[in-house]
Formats: structure tokens, C-alpha cells, sequence
């Protein structure tokens, strides 16, 4: 698979193993975008910070290995953008993140994986080189 990625992401996943570092994260999370059922229209997701994040996801029991802390804000906040009916609460939001990222028959790289995959669809590039 490797011969099929840019010299820049795979520095990058030699870095990081296919989790998101906190400048990419908070990179992705910036282009998150959820539908406001008022005006029918895409805006922002309202950021929450990482260490709020993480504080959630503690009070809620759910352990993520250090190297995936930056995952699960992504994971965290794309719940509330694309979950918004499905995951309504915080420890719904905890939930969702540790079963994704500890998905025994998946690996915590998926999200990455995922996220690389929706910004190829839409067209934005991702300068590697900005987040090593």
C-alpha cells in the first residue's frame, strides 16, 4: 500500500502510525461541517477543545491509548456534526468514539484512513509536509 501514498504522508505515518497528530486534528476538525436544521444550510461545527474532549470521554470510562488522543477529538466532534439525531448526548458521543477506535475486527488508523478518503471526495488536498 505504501508505494500508493506521497513521500510526505508516509513521513507522516511513520510519525504518527496512522493517528492524527494534534495540528492535523485540529487541521480536520476545521473543516467539519454540520447541517443547521433553521436555515438548511452547512456551517461550523463548534469546536470543542481536545482537553474538554478528553475530560468527556474520562468521565464516561472510556481509555484511549495516548497515541489516539487526537483521533478521538476528530471522531468526537464528526459525532456531533454527522450524528446529530443518532448521538445526542456526551456519553453517547464517548461511546461511539471508543467502539470505533477500539473496533476489535478494525484498527484506530481507520479514522484517519476515513477522513484522507472524504477530503479526496471533495476535492481538498492535504498537504502532508504542514503536520510532520
Amino acid at each position: 500500500m505504501r508505494q500508493y501514498i506521497s513521500d510526505d504522508r508516509a513521513m507522516y505515518e511513520d510519525l504518527y502510525h496512522g493517528a492524527f497528530s494534534h495540528k492535523l486534528a485540529k487541521w480536520a476538525i476545521s473543516k467539519i461541517e454540520m447541517l443547521d436544521p433553521a436555515t438548511k444550510t452547512m456551517k461550523p461545527v463548534t469546536v470543542r477543545p481536545a482537553d474538554e474532549v478528553m475530560e468527556v470521554l474520562k468521565a464516561n470510562s472510556v481509555e484511549i491509548p495516548e497515541q489516539f488522543i487526537y483521533s478521538a477529538w476528530y471522531l468526537f466532534m464528526m459525532a456531533i456534526a454527522d450524528y446529530p439525531k443518532t448521538l445526542t448526548t456526551d456519553k453517547q458521543r464517548a461511546t461511539f468514539v471508543e467502539e470505533t477506535l477500539l473496533d476489535p475486527d478494525g484498527t484506530p488508523c481507520n479514522v484517519l484512513d476515513c477522513f484522507v478518503t472524504k477530503m479526496c471526495n471533495v476535492g481538498v488536498t492535504i498537504f502532508w509536509e504542514r503536520f510532520i
